[in-house]
C-alpha cells in the first residue's frame, strides 16, 4: 500500500466527489453522528451513500483488495467488508470521511478487534492536527507504511489443507498482530518435515524472509 499524498487525498474530493456530495458531506459533519446516514433526509442520505460507495471504491483500489490490517481477501466479499476509520469516528467526528483517515477492513478485524479502540494512536486527544505523522501510530497506517515492511501475511493451500502465518518484522507490525488478533488465524496443518525443515522454515526460505526472533 504506498503512501497517500495530501495531492491524491485532494483530487479524490475534487475530482471525484461531486458539488453535491461535497455538500452533504459538510452538512452531516455539522451533525452529532456524520456517518448515520439514515439519520438524514434525502437529497442529503442520498448523497452521503453515493459518497461512501466511492470511498469503498477508491481505497479497494489501494489496499489491492484486501483487509488494511490481516492482507485476507476482500474480493467478491462486499457484505464482509468496512470502510474503516483509522482513528474511530466516535472519537474524532471531524476525520467521518477524512480520505485519508479511511480505508478498508473485513468485518472481522474491524468489528470484533478494533472497533472504538484507540490503544494503537499516540496521544489521541492531539491526533486530529498531526494525523499524517507516522510516529502518532503503534501499528501500519494503511495511508502512510507499506505493511510488508512491518508485517508479512505467507498462506499456502494444497488442497483442502492450508498454512498462514504472519511474520512479524517490526514493532508496529507486532502490534497489529496482537491488536487484531491475527494469531487467531494462524493455521498449520502442512505441519511436516521436509528434509528436516517444516513448512513453514522453507516458505520463508522461498521468500526470503525472516521466521519470527530471526
Amino acid at each position: 500500500m504506498p503512501e497517500m499524498t495530501e495531492q491524491e487525498a485532494q483530487d479524490f474530493v475534487e475530482q471525484v466527489l461531486d458539488q453535491d456530495e461535497r455538500s452533504a458531506i459538510e452538512v452531516a459533519l455539522a451533525s452529532e453522528n456524520p456517518w448515520k446516514h439514515d439519520n438524514f433526509d434525502d437529497p442529503i442520505k442520498t448523497n452521503l451513500v453515493t459518497a461512501k460507495v466511492k470511498i469503498k471504491d477508491f481505497h479497494f483500489g489501494r489496499v489491492s483488495r484486501k483487509c488494511c490490517y490481516c492482507r485476507r481477501s476482500l474480493e467478491d466479499a462486499s457484505i464482509e467488508t468496512d470502510r474503516e476509520h483509522i482513528i474511530p469516528k466516535g472519537k474524532k467526528k471531524s476525520l467521518s470521511y477524512d480520505i485519508f483517515n479511511l480505508s478498508l477492513a473485513c468485518k472481522r478485524c474491524n468489528m470484533t478487534y478494533k472497533g472504538e479502540k484507540v490503544d494503537h494512536i499516540v496521544e489521541v486527544d492531539t491526533i486530529e492536527a498531526d494525523c499524517r505523522n507516522p510516529d502518532r501510530y503503534l501499528i501500519p497506517h494503511p495511508n502512510i507504511h507499506s505493511y510488508e515492511d512491518h508485517l508479512i501475511r505467507v498462506s499456502v493451500q494444497y488442497g483442502a489443507q492450508q498454512f498462514t502465518s504472519y511474520r512479524r518484522i517490526t514493532p508496529q507490525g507486532q502490534f497489529l498482530y496482537d491488536f487484531v488478533r491475527l494469531d487467531q488465524l494462524c493455521v498449520d496443518e502442512l505441519d511436516i518435515a521436509q528434509g528436516g525443515k517444516k513448512v513453514d522454515e522453507v516458505v520463508a526460505q522461498i521468500l526470503e524472509i525472516p521466521l519470527d526472533g530471526a
